[in-house]
């Protein structure tokens, strides 16, 4: 009995330690030097706290969210560029990301679809660095990760890794920055959900990244991703050649150049990115895809559908190569009457 009440009493003593000392514990920053953060415009709660936590700043992303919720942090997050000293709390937190610093920032877009080169392009034209830094850069930000998917065959290691979406820059920030805050962002498109889909799959990330680029370069609208890639999942499991357009285009260009008309010739092209040549995936991602292409390719349409081209108001859909022919000779019909 009384080896109980001894336990008893060390388990009180405890809970009673716990309860009073472990908040405090969590809400002091684990960071022994100063680190430089930067929060882009837009930033979700789970954004934040997931950089946070990865740049070693905070011990819980949990409790970082649950004591933002409490403050209100949650709904009133700016954007800005902030240095977090070691052993702060997270009351000094919640006011940098409540003010921000971004005093004049320079805007820019990245449009959904874009290579990694075109992204590239569009820093250099908002004057924050030259295209090759940006592509040194994401080299050396990819060299950072723990990716273990084959490199040789891919023109660029982080492409279809950069979130596309519009982002409030400050001329202070260092080219790899960028590549960070456009990392980060589509790390934080990948929610648990999103995570725990890609295991039931049975895909990688990589795998996953290069079906969701393969639609959005290929849909039309929002209506027609979940189609398209329900295509694209059925030729895979017949083991029947992908034959889609982009995936040529990227491949001739090598990511950088583009041509806007496939030829048959293109067609012969013995790059492995060629998905009338290649069977299955190609090494990569071709372009940047949007998180609704991204859900897209979790979440495919369950159809029997083998083939699509354009028609009227976006793609149309067959199961037989009959059926194609006939769309694709409406499709040149209507191309011919315009």
């Amino acid at each position: 009995m009384k080896k109980f009440i001894c336990v008893l009493s060390i388990f009180i003593i405890m809970s009673f330690s716990a309860y009073y000392y472990l908040p405090s514990y969590l809400s002091t920053t684990s960071n022994i030097e100063d680190i430089k953060i930067t929060v882009p415009s837009g930033a979700s709660l789970n954004y934040v706290a997931e950089l946070l936590y990865q740049e070693g700043i905070i011990k819980s992303k949990l409790w970082f969210k649950y004591r933002s919720q409490q403050e209100g942090i949650d709904r009133n997050i700016k954007p800005g560029s902030y240095t977090l000293p070691p052993n702060i709390k997270f009351e000094e937190i919640f006011s940098l990301l409540q003010r921000g610093t971004l005093e004049k920032p320079i805007i820019v877009t990245i449009p959904e679809g874009f290579t990694l080169y075109q992204i590239a392009t569009r820093i250099e034209g908002a004057g924050l660095g030259t295209a090759e830094e940006f592509v040194e850069a994401t080299k050396q930000y990819f060299k950072t990760k723990e990716h273990t998917f084959d490199t040789t065959e891919v023109f660029f290691e982080m492409e279809g890794y950069l979130y596309p979406d519009t982002y409030y820059f400050s001329e202070k920030q260092t080219v790899l920055e960028i590549v960070s805050i456009l990392a980060k962002t589509m790390e934080g498109v990948f929610t648990k959900e999103y995570r725990q889909r890609t295991e039931e799959m049975g895909l990688s990330l990589h795998e996953v990244l290069t079906i969701a680029s393969l639609i959005e370069r290929e849909a039309s609208h929002d209506g027609e991703r979940a189609a398209i890639s329900g295509v694209i999942y059925n030729r895979l499991k017949k083991n029947m050649l992908l034959q889609i357009d982009a995936t040529v285009i990227y491949g001739i260009g090598k990511g950088k150049e583009h041509i806007n008309r496939v030829l048959f010739a293109h067609l012969e092209d013995a790059s492995p990115f060629n998905t009338y040549k290649a069977q299955g995936l190609p090494p990569g991602p071709i372009a940047a895809p949007s998180k609704a292409s991204i859900h897209a390719a979790l979440y495919p349409e369950d159809h029997d559908y083998l083939y699509y081209v354009l028609g009227e108001g976006g793609h149309v859909f067959s199961k037989t190569y009959r059926e194609h022919e006939i769309n694709v000779a409406n499709y040149r019909k209507m191309v011919n009457q315009n």
